[in-house]
């Protein structure tokens, strides 16, 4: 890893989900930085006529290398929404007279859209800046994105409902938004939904009162399977579903895994072909398997400074500091962007990070034990490298490691944030692959 990669970012600072434009507002002005994975950055400056802004969101990238001329920004107060197009930075449009205690604001499909969800969930309103017609849909479940999504490529637009006592999940057109299919789900309370990236599969899970219950639906929302828990499982000892995660697309277009996150601590590997458990992971040592390659953790110097050192012993495990979040579950679950790799991190060992091999037989291949409790873990876009972020009062640093080399914690030249919380994001097209944000995330 080039530890030059790590670059440190201002406070209040809003970057796009690629990382390559970042924002924020000073004084009355707009400050947008385009291709900050490129040498030749851009700095772009607008009156935003607001003191008062509360939210600064990107459009959606969609993969054109450091290309502005379809992306967008969107600034929001109390009262109005502001769209900014960010090739020669100008106002492209305006929404106003908001009410008052809107939830959430986000782009729709495509810069072309906005949606705005009320106060108390009574609805969502979505924008046409295309046409300039509004659209609505009453009673959305959450205003946050696991209770919405769009379908991978054609867009279709999913979401779970709840205007009396039962859940709903409806369909709808692209753009119009006119519904296709209205669900009345068989659950308690559904927590959340999720398309399968290939697009063919919506994932909807229940409470975890309820137990281990996830219903697969097809694209037009049709039932096509409830999962209930291994079959081999005493389900009286069942403590439910934390979240689920989907594998990305393979090389023949399809996503095969569903990883079902348990409050236990075990993650359920379904395959996407008859959505049967083929692997529980458990977040135990594996005494009964070939151990993995351990990496511990240590002190270098009384500054901070500190490496990774290689163990084999199960003693590794020992050190785990209390976990200041909920007492039992799997806290974190991503897949590497090829698949065949996937990181997780559970409450009960809130500083480890477990990785695991999806390739043939599921197995742990690599651990990684910290002095503190890991806040985040992110695969790099494009190659089978990671990002792990703990919560640290000493030095900014940042862990990263590879299935082919040495794991190494460097250094982060950027100002110390007492807190000691910081976010990191790759950059998505930079001329290096290893090029990241590492950021605070005080006052943002």
């Amino acid at each position: 890893m080039d530890v030059s990669a790590g670059t440190g970012a201002p406070l209040s600072l809003t970057l796009s989900d690629d990382g390559l434009f970042a924002s924020h507002i000073q004084g009355k002005d707009l400050v947008v930085y385009s291709n900050v994975a490129s040498e030749n950055k851009e700095v772009q400056r607008e009156n935003s006529k607001e003191t008062s802004v509360k939210l600064l969101k990107f459009s959606p990238g969609k993969n054109q290398k450091f290309a502005s001329s379809n992306r967008r920004l969107l600034s929001s107060n109390n009262s109005r929404i502001s769209i900014w197009q960010l090739d020669q930075l100008h106002l492209f449009a305006e929404i106003e007279n908001l009410e008052l205690g809107t939830l959430n604001i986000e782009f729709g499909a495509d810069e072309n859209e906005i949606l705005v969800f009320h106060a108390w969930n009574t609805k969502m309103t979505i924008h046409s800046l295309n046409t300039g017609r509004s659209s609505m849909i009453k009673s959305p479940k959450s205003a946050y994105h696991l209770g919405f999504g769009y379908r991978p490529q054609t867009k279709h637009f999913a979401i779970l409902l709840k205007p009396e006592a039962s859940d709903l999940l409806t369909i709808h057109e692209p753009h119009s938004y006119e519904t296709i299919n209205k669900v009345t789900l068989p659950t308690n309370d559904a927590q959340g939904l999720k398309w399968s990236p290939d697009g063919r599969w919506i994932a909807v899970w229940d409470a975890a009162s309820s137990g281990t219950k996830v219903l697969i639906f097809t694209a037009d929302g049709q039932l096509f399977r409830t999962y209930n828990g291994p079959a081999e499982v005493d389900d009286s000892f069942d403590l439910g579903i934390k979240y689920i995660e989907w594998s990305p697309v393979g090389k023949d277009g399809i996503s095969h895994t569903l990883a079902i996150g348990k409050v236990n601590g075990n993650i359920d590997l379904l395959r996407t072909r008859t959505f049967t458990c083929s692997t529980t992971l458990s977040h135990v040592f594996p005494h009964d398997q070939v151990s993995p390659t351990i990496w511990r953790e240590r002190s270098t110097s009384a500054l901070g400074d500190a490496e990774y050192a290689e163990t084999t012993s199960s003693s590794a495990f020992n050190m785990s500091p209390e976990s200041s979040g909920p007492p039992r579950g799997v806290q974190i679950m991503t897949f590497s962007p090829d698949g065949t790799l996937l990181a997780t991190v559970d409450t009960m060992r809130p500083n480890v990070v477990w990785v695991w091999s999806q390739e043939d037989t599921p197995r742990l291949v690599s651990a990684l034990v910290h002095e503190q409790p890991v806040r985040q873990v992110a695969w790099n876009p494009t190659t089978p490298q990671m990002l792990i972020n703990t919560i640290t009062n000493n030095l900014p640093t940042i862990r990263w490691w590879s299935p082919h080399d040495r794991p190494v914690i460097a250094r982060v030249p950027t100002q110390k944030n007492e807190t000691g919380k910081y976010e990191v994001k790759w950059l998505v097209g930079a001329e290096n692959d290893s090029t990241f944000w590492f950021a605070s995330t005080e006052d943002r």
